[in-house]
């Protein structure tokens, strides 16, 4: 197996050697570099090409610190032995595999789309049908098989060996000649049941020989069982050679399903490298260019809606919002969209000041929808954008998402944290309920647990991680609110408090829906005493509060 990484620079002669040259581009007269991420099977090579994604380049070099970027253009045996001692021989063979089936999974998710509807469609390059079989997807299937029928794999070598030293005492009495001692025959040549062919065990022996060659060739996690005598070295190179011939002289001992569908698994990875040997086998390509594309899906799906209206998604200027969702408002028991973007970069860049303008713009132009539909009377009471008696506007939350690799390659834990304190726009100072006042936070979140939860087929895990990740982005931003500015309940004296001190309070204060005669007033820390000294006298009463 040979693994590559997006975006790094090769030397070009080298990666001619591996990859078609449609794949990468030249930067120099020296150097290349490729921009796609995925699968390709080289048949003049024998070899399948994984490209990972630039996520895994940091600023140190490449997360597999065992060797320089380079030294892996071809994994080679020394290589792969470094590998298996780290333990992380495993875990290459473990991230490709996922690589390979997340793009075939976007490639399923938005195959039947338009290019009108999905701009990107276009980037995936696949020569693949939808039934095809890649080594690759042999490969998971025979590791498939071997780790759900080790229960048939046990009853096949027990039934096999019940019978393999049983003495045949009919024909021992009647053709063998016995010693006699004290008036007792003692046989010292036993007749044993002759054991049959057991052509269930020899297609476990050649199932076994087949995941040990393929083990050495994609280095995964795989140890034989002692009580078979394996196929190995040059004996299995013969047997690549006429696997087809011999299993077809065979192929009407089966019964059972479960050894049919071994029979066939077997069948398929002969003839594929019979296929190979005689060149008649054809490139395998599924990459996808500019990866990012796939990141923003495993994302929107894992903390997205899909059920909302397009409108909101697909702006009429133009822009497409990677991931919105209604939730709970940071203000009581209102309701409001949430707008994230997601950051697909090399964890030595960050989010920069193109990024977060527009992000801003995604912000704007999503209030700005739902400020139509409040101005139309369409909107649903439960969403508040505006309020009409103080024209304050609700507190927009948005979020910027970035990946990257966990040290200890863990795909089980999320890792989501906070990237540094939440940023501020604003045309006006301390007017918190302006709708030119937006906030948006950043969050870096593991890379591996983001690929194995979009593959996942486990929807509880799903839902539990949408549920936590949108409570978490509500309580970071709660708190970060609550740490810089002072909020009070008030409740006025009459109907004309807020025409009389409307200069003084615009953008500060904000009437949610539970609220009858209460407004919410909002400050920054340092001006508290300025701002209630000149309306205490109007108000009934006043209550500090926080955000919850």
């Amino acid at each position: 197996m040979i693994i590559l990484f997006e975006e790094y620079q090769y030397k070009t002669e080298k990666l001619k050697q591996v990859l078609s040259e449609r794949y990468f581009f030249p930067i120099n007269s020296v150097y290349s570099k490729i921009s796609y991420v995925g699968y390709y099977f080289n048949p003049l090579i024998n070899d399948a090409v994984i490209i990972f994604p630039k996520v895994f380049i940091n600023e140190y070099g490449l997360a597999f610190d065992e060797f320089e970027p380079e030294t892996l253009v071809i994994l080679t045996t020394e290589e792969k032995d470094i590998l298996s001692k780290t333990g992380k021989d495993k875990i290459v063979f473990e991230i490709s595999t996922w690589l390979y089936r997340a793009v075939q999974q976007f490639n399923k998710r938005h195959f039947y789309n338009s290019i009108s509807e999905n701009q990107f469609l276009n980037q995936v390059v696949t020569n693949l049908e939808e039934k095809s079989n890649t080594e690759l997807d042999i490969i998971l299937s025979l590791l498939k098989f071997y780790k759900e029928s080790q229960t048939l794999f046990s009853f096949i070598s027990k039934s096999a060996h019940s019978q393999q030293n049983k003495i045949n005492w009919h024909k021992t009495i009647n053709k063998k000649q016995p010693i006699i001692q004290n008036n007792t025959p003692i046989y010292l040549d036993l007749a044993t049941t002759r054991k049959k062919v057991n052509y269930d065990e020899e297609l476990l022996v050649l199932f076994y020989s087949t995941l040990y060659f393929i083990k050495g060739k994609y280095a995964f996690d795989f140890y034989p069982p002692q009580n078979y005598e394996l196929i190995k070295g040059h004996q299995f190179e013969n047997v690549l050679r006429k696997g087809c011939r011999y299993l077809k002289s065979i192929k009407d001992k089966y019964y059972s399903d479960k050894m049919i569908s071994l029979y066939n698994l077997l069948y398929a990875f002969f003839e594929r490298s019979e296929k190979t040997q005689s060149k008649k086998q054809i490139e395998e390509v599924l990459l996808i260019k500019d990866f990012n594309i796939v990141f923003e899906d495993m994302i929107d799906d894992l903390i997205g809606d899909s059920q909302l209206l397009p409108e909101l998604k697909n702006h009429a200027d133009g822009k497409q919002v990677d991931h919105i969702y209604k939730y709970k408002s940071l203000l009581f028991a209102d309701e409001i969209y949430f707008v994230g973007d997601s950051k697909y970069y090399s964890p030595k860049n960050s989010v920069g000041k193109y990024s977060k303008a527009k992000q801003f713009t995604y912000a704007k132009n999503v209030i700005q929808y739902n400020i139509d539909l409040f101005n139309d009377h369409k909107l649903d009471k439960q969403l508040r954008y505006r309020e009409n008696l103080t024209e304050g506007y609700n507190i927009t939350p948005n979020f910027f998402i970035s990946a990257f690799v966990n040290k200890d390659f863990d795909f089980s834990n999320s890792c989501l944290t906070e990237a540094g304190k939440p940023i501020m726009q604003k045309h006006f100072e301390n007017r918190l309920f302006d709708r030119d006042t937006l906030i948006v936070q950043s969050y870096n979140i593991n890379f591996l647990f983001v690929i194995s939860a979009y593959l996942t087929n486990n929807s509880t895990l799903k839902t539990n991680f949408k549920n936590d990740t949108r409570k978490k982005f509500r309580e970071k931003l709660v708190s970060f609110v609550n740490d810089k500015y002072h909020f009070y309940i008030l409740e006025p004296k009459d109907n004309l408090f807020i025409e009389k001190h409307f200069k003084l309070l615009n953008g500060k204060i904000y009437k949610p829906s539970n609220l009858k005669e209460e407004l919410i007033l909002a400050f920054e820390k340092h001006d508290q005493t300025f701002i209630l000294a000149k309306i205490e006298e109007d108000l009934k009463t006043k209550t500090e509060y926080n955000l919850t």
